[in-house]
């Protein structure tokens, strides 16, 4: 995630492969009782990694807990829909699959929400996680816009340009607010997030104008 503005994360991942098939990197593999397992990729010359691997383990652990990725969720969606709200875009449905009197069966799939302001509705999706959007997730909530006849809106932490062509290309904007968001009550968490992993995370109390700005400007681009 540090290089993600550069090389989008599967291209770090293959670089890395790659180093270690070469040789100069070594890995290390941790097994988990729930959730994936973590793999750790360690210089050659590095002949005492398992202290450091400890501390680290230990972090990711603890934002992987199921009560916090739920809570990080929640944050986001509460943060957004106020800083929305504040500009005036209302909240027409909530976990949307039914909209404009239709229904949406091809999947089991909804909306995270439905927002409207002068006439113009949004299909929007909430993504507040380190990783991207799956792609096939991502193609079907662009074609459930559009079966329900709104403009998509996803507020991503951050997305491949790919992953944003294709929401252009649908009508719709991307929102990238950069840093995971978490509950005020998580700040030492946040903390080593981002002094032991080098994470980009953050406890707000609200949204950045900014951040909205950009959205707000381009919605007023769209008015007929």
């Amino acid at each position: 995630m540090r290089f993600e503005k550069k090389y989008f994360h599967w291209i770090t991942n293959n670089a890395v492969t790659q180093l270690f098939r070469l040789g100069y990197l070594k890995d290390v593999r941790l097994e988990r009782e729930k959730g994936t397992s973590t793999r750790y990729f360690i210089h050659k010359s590095n002949r005492y990694p398992r202290r450091d691997i400890a501390k680290i383990e230990k972090i990711i652990e603890m934002y992987s807990a199921d009560h916090i990725t739920r809570s990080c969720g929640h944050r986001a969606e509460d943060l957004f829909f106020i800083a929305l709200a504040g500009r005036g875009f209302r909240r027409a449905a909530k976990k949307v699959r039914e909209f404009n009197g239709k229904q949406w069966t091809e999947t089991g799939h909804d909306l995270d929400f439905v927002f409207a302001r002068d006439d113009i509705s949004y299909g929007c999706e909430i993504k507040n996680t380190l990783g991207y959007i799956d792609s096939e997730e991502l193609a079907i909530k662009l074609k459930m816009c559009e079966h329900f006849g709104v403009r998509p809106l996803f507020i991503m932490r951050y997305a491949p340009k790919t992953y944003i062509k294709m929401i252009i290309d649908a009508g719709g904007f991307a929102l990238i607010f950069e840093a995971q968001i978490y509950e005020l009550s998580q700040q030492a968490l946040v903390d080593m997030i981002k002094e032991v992993l080098g994470l980009p995370a953050i406890c707000p109390t609200a949204i950045p104008d900014g951040i909205i700005d950009r959205f707000e400007r381009w919605h007023v681009r769209q008015i007929p």
